[in-house]
């Protein structure tokens, strides 16, 4: 069973997917700033959005990018809904990142069979991201460990806080990637939360001393934020 927002303001439409979807738990929020409103919180957490265009205040493809941050360290498809059946549309919806777009009225069987599918593809994808290596460091959220494999310490488990697990999976994700302290602070402490940029660096540098003994260093960007890089390798 997966949790969907529906980002949709008419309540019948809203009603006739969760007939849909019945199998599944659907949220609806009737705009999009209800929308980011349930992200800022941190109390919800979604496998799926389904994005109406028309909203009552503004376009949904305009909120795509920033639905895509707000998701960005998790695979979540987000699903254009729109009575606009024109081409162009559709390629510029998948342009700025939609995972899909469905046109109404559609058959309710294709549709629950293309969610299905979606989801399936994305917990495929996020059970990838869930183990990562990058240099001699191997990092797994299935059980919140880190672990150094080399020659110098053999194997050694770091021990990390919630925070610094969150930060290392994050900039290890892509190796090289710049990420800004305000998109860290998103990812790891959630929108809206009044945490500071001295709170991103204050644990970088715990995670620094962490994993000296590993070839992966936190490095810092001048002004803008860090990256991970293997040692030997940039």
């Amino acid at each position: 069973m997966a949790k969907i927002l529906c980002v949709e303001d008419s309540t019948e439409f809203y009603l006739y997917l969760t007939s849909v979807l019945r199998d599944h738990v659907l949220i609806q929020a009737e705009s999009l700033n209800d929308a980011f409103k349930l992200l800022q919180n941190g109390r919800e957490s979604f496998d799926m959005v389904l994005l109406d265009i028309s909203l009552p205040d503004g376009n949904g493809m305009k909120a795509l990018p920033g639905l895509k941050e707000a998701f960005s360290s998790k695979m979540v498809p987000i699903i254009i809904l729109s009575s606009d059946n024109d081409v162009i549309s559709k390629v510029a919806a998948f342009g700025i990142g939609a995972d899909d777009y469905v046109s109404k009225p559609f058959d309710a069987s294709e549709f629950r069979a293309r969610i299905e599918a979606r989801l399936r593809f994305a917990r495929t994808l996020q059970d990838n991201m869930n183990q990562i290596k990058i240099g001699d460091l191997y990092i797994d959220s299935n059980n919140m460990s880190v672990e150094i494999q080399n020659a110098q310490v053999g194997r050694e488990t770091v021990q990390l806080t919630p925070y610094e697990f969150k930060i290392l999976k994050i900039v290890s994700s892509r190796p090289g990637q710049v990420f800004t302290r305000d998109q860290l602070l998103d990812q790891v402490w959630g929108l809206g939360k009044h945490v500071t940029q001295r709170t991103v660096d204050a644990h970088v540098s715990h995670l620094r001393r962490k994993i000296s003994n590993s070839s992966v260093s936190i490095e810092t960007v001048l002004s803008v934020g860090y990256k991970a890089e293997v040692r030997g390798n940039s």
